[in-house]
């Protein structure tokens, strides 16, 4: 009964340590309104006297019969007469990365197409049309998975509307964005810089201009701690790569040729900051070899190098959306975001990256949805250059 006491006191001690106004004890065991009186303790009862003189209090005695309320919260709760059996999984749920497959599950898209003839006719014929009672279910998928990234209002609409469509999906898609409780404690406001930008010149293709950054000081997920980011100019796909470490000069050069050059070849421009590993005569004999211009950066001025700056901060915002609460797990999440950067559709191009390198958006639905048939090469290659023209012509400054 005293240790309840001691208890109660240690929890609430913030509000009861150095009060001026006395406050009560209810308890109905009446011997502990004599411990004030108590001639012989006991070392425990004496260590538990010593912590109580820090308050100011009183004990009230009052029967069990009286002390209802204390009694009611004392007692062990009535155990349902059937019990309820509850599957648990061993494995964490954080350490489960279910494919796409099983995120985009067929039983809901089966059921979207079964509702089909509930569609309005002005719905577009390319679409599937989404009953009301479905809508949460589909902004939730759209918005808060893995594959769609929290993204905006702008790229989770752009997102919807490729493949499905309800009358109200413009004001619900900015509805629930903009109430997202994760976004809303992730992102920072974006407000424009003051004055004007002088914009890099436009590339004429994709991969030929590139900006570069480092991630560094993250807290160690299986060993890495940096994160090198690459962004295309043109297309503004990235790349993000897992480190160990800031590379060296050396290092650096053997990470580009494997995460960059094989996959697109050698750019033209490279912009990055005044890093030691961009400034280092290794790294500029190497790009010299290959026919690379180097761009830096002002120093103090990253806006310079604009482009790898606000991918960061888009890497940072999803990374904070579905990190663990260690924070230890972002290297498993880097192919997730990696995904959903280059499938959003970008602002300023209006397409999104995956769209302008490929001339298709990849495919994130189940077997349910019917396959699209590749184009010709001809049909393929002319929408590439349709799609490139539009993305020169969006990028070049108004004269």
């Amino acid at each position: 009964e005293l240790l309840a006491i001691v208890l109660a006191l240690k929890e609430w001690r913030h509000l009861l340590e150095g009060s001026t106004c006395p406050f009560s004890i209810i308890t109905d065991h009446k011997n502990l309104i004599y411990l004030s009186e108590a001639k012989r303790l006991n070392p425990r009862q004496a260590r538990w006297a010593l912590f109580l003189t820090r308050f100011d209090f009183l004990i009230t005695y009052r029967p069990g019969s009286k002390n209802v309320k204390a009694d009611a919260l004392s007692r062990q709760y009535e155990p349902l007469s059937t019990p309820v059996s509850v599957p648990v999984s061993i494995v964490p749920e954080r350490k489960i990365l279910a494919s796409l497959s099983t995120q985009v599950e067929s039983p809901f898209w089966n059921l979207l197409l079964s509702k089909q003839s509930l569609a309005p006719p002005s719905k577009p014929q390319d679409k599937l049309f989404v009953p009301p009672v479905e809508v949460p279910t589909v902004l939730q998928l759209f918005h808060e998975s893995k594959f769609a990234g929290h993204f905006g209002v702008n790229k989770t609409l752009d997102l919807i509307k490729r493949h499905l469509w309800w009358p109200t999906l413009t004001k619900d898609v900015r509805d629930y964005v903009t109430t997202c409780f994760v976004c809303t404690r992730s992102k920072s406001s974006r407000l424009s810089p003051a004055g004007l930008l002088q914009p890099l010149p436009v590339p004429e293709r994709p991969w030929s201009h590139l900006a570069m950054d480092f991630l560094v000081e993250l807290t160690p997920s299986l060993g890495h701690t940096v994160i090198f980011v690459v962004v295309d100019c043109f297309s503004k796909m990235a790349h993000f790569i897992p480190l160990k470490k800031l590379p060296s000069s050396s290092e650096l050069v053997q990470i580009f040729t494997k995460e960059i050059f094989r996959l697109h070849g050698i750019p033209n421009i490279l912009v990055s900051d005044r890093g030691s590993q961009f400034i280092s005569k290794f790294w500029r004999g190497f790009c010299h070899q290959l026919g690379v211009k180097l761009s830096f950066s002002s120093a103090y001025h990253p806006q310079t190098n604009g482009l790898a700056e606000r991918t960061n901060q888009t890497l940072e915002t999803y990374l904070r959306c579905f990190i663990s609460d260690a924070q230890d797990d972002w290297v498993t999440l880097l192919p997730w975001a990696e995904f959903a950067y280059n499938n959003a559709t970008s602002q300023s191009t209006r397409f999104s990256p995956f769209e302008i390198v490929t001339g298709m958006h990849p495919t994130i639905f189940p077997s349910s949805f019917s396959p699209q048939n590749i184009p010709a090469l001809e049909e393929h290659l002319g929408n590439l250059q349709v799609i490139w023209e539009k993305t020169r012509l969006i990028l070049s400054p108004l004269p």
